[in-house]
């Protein structure tokens, strides 16, 4: 068993991320307290494996009593409603004060789950246990919590830094392929904007162990997080790149067939198209990451790239502010920057290139 360690710091402290195919239990075991209440959050799609049930038979052996809560699969269980019946279901239990919150599954499960640990009896100690590769590479780390409104995405949350994070690889081995493949844009993005070295491995396809992806992923994502938790000092939206128009197109779609991961997919060529108008980033560059991104299986364009359709959407995204979206745009692979001041005219014409297969214009 090889297990590897990264720690992150927050406002509560430093926790740790364990990444190896066999983290469980022993990573619940060192730093869930024994004889107390457990609330196990645990998302639809990977309730009934024999990974999950093998943790939930833990739980029942450990805690001094077990709430588990199904969270249904997809964004729209982010949701006000959805947040509401979970709160619900666990006041209606009678979970203390001195409880824990365990949320097992995807970013979608994790955002919810942490939401609820951040708010619940006004904050519960929350341990993630992610199941897919966005939420391994990202979502379960930094602290990041929440739920989305019909007017975009994300827009209702809170900081709320887990105990641990749990990363077990086993959970990699029943990920359908379309998962496995939307996951991939999360971590061709840390290589983007921060690992030219990263992204070079990765380019042609996927890697043959996801061991040291996901580590080197967590390694890039503690560091802009440790910097700026509060996403307030500017580094931290670097994670953000090809996310502004992401969120505008999962909005437009109602996501509906459009994963996470392909919608990011499509916003970082939108983005690097917007690069090179700013004199920022070389052609070549964007046509090696529609290579690397075709080489994944992930699209790069869709038919609903049109400003009138997304515009609504992108002006209410997290990162604008009084002058505007702040945009994350490339220097060069490895490299990225956050920028204010670009045209609505750039936009619209990258816009355009990117959903007509065009190559960008300087």
């Amino acid at each position: 068993m090889s297990v590897q360690r990264v720690k992150v710091k927050s406002s509560s402290g430093v926790y740790s991320v364990y990444v190896g195919d066999k983290v469980l239990p022993q990573g619940l075991q060192a730093h869930l307290p024994a004889k107390v209440p457990v609330a196990m959050l645990v998302d639809e799609g990977v309730a009934a494996l024999p990974l999950t049930l093998a943790i939930f038979a833990w739980l029942e052996k450990r805690a001094s009593r077990v709430v588990r809560v199904r969270i249904p699969a997809g964004e729209r269980s982010k949701s006000v409603e959805e947040y509401g019946r979970v709160v619900r279901q666990l006041a209606g239990a009678g979970l203390t004060r001195d409880g824990w919150i365990v949320a097992v599954g995807g970013g979608v499960t994790g955002d919810l789950a942490g939401f609820v640990a951040a708010t619940f009896l006004r904050g519960l100690p929350v341990i993630q246990i992610p199941t897919t590769v966005v939420a391994m590479v990202d979502s379960s780390v930094g602290g990041k919590t929440g739920i989305d409104l019909p007017e975009g995405k994300n827009l209702v949350g809170a900081f709320h830094p887990p105990k641990a994070v749990i990363a077990d690889l086993r959970w990699l081995e029943s990920l359908p392929l379309a998962e496995k493949r939307a996951g991939m844009a999360e971590v061709l993005k840390y290589g983007l904007i921060a690992d030219s070295k990263l992204f070079g491995s990765l380019a042609k396809g996927p890697p043959r162990s996801m061991r040291k992806v996901v580590k080197r992923c967590v390694e890039i994502k503690a560091k802009l997080a440790g910097e700026d938790e509060m996403d307030l000092k500017g580094r931290r939206a670097l994670l953000n790149f090809g996310h502004t128009v992401a969120h505008g197109l999962e909005g437009v779609v109602g996501y509906e067939g459009l994963r996470h991961g392909e919608a990011v997919a499509i916003g970082m060529v939108v983005a690097a198209h917007l690069s090179v108008k700013a004199r920022r980033l070389k052609k070549r560059a964007v046509e090696k990451l529609k290579a690397a991104l075709r080489a994944h299986g992930l699209p790069v364009t869709h038919p609903e790239l049109r400003w009138d359709r997304l515009s609504p959407v992108m002006a209410r995204d997290k990162k604008a502010t009084t002058q505007g979206i702040r945009w994350v745009l490339l220097k060069k692979i490895g490299k990225a920057e956050l920028v204010t001041g670009v045209t609505e005219k750039k936009i619209q014409l990258s816009l355009e290139e990117v959903r007509e297969g065009k190559l960008p214009k300087g």
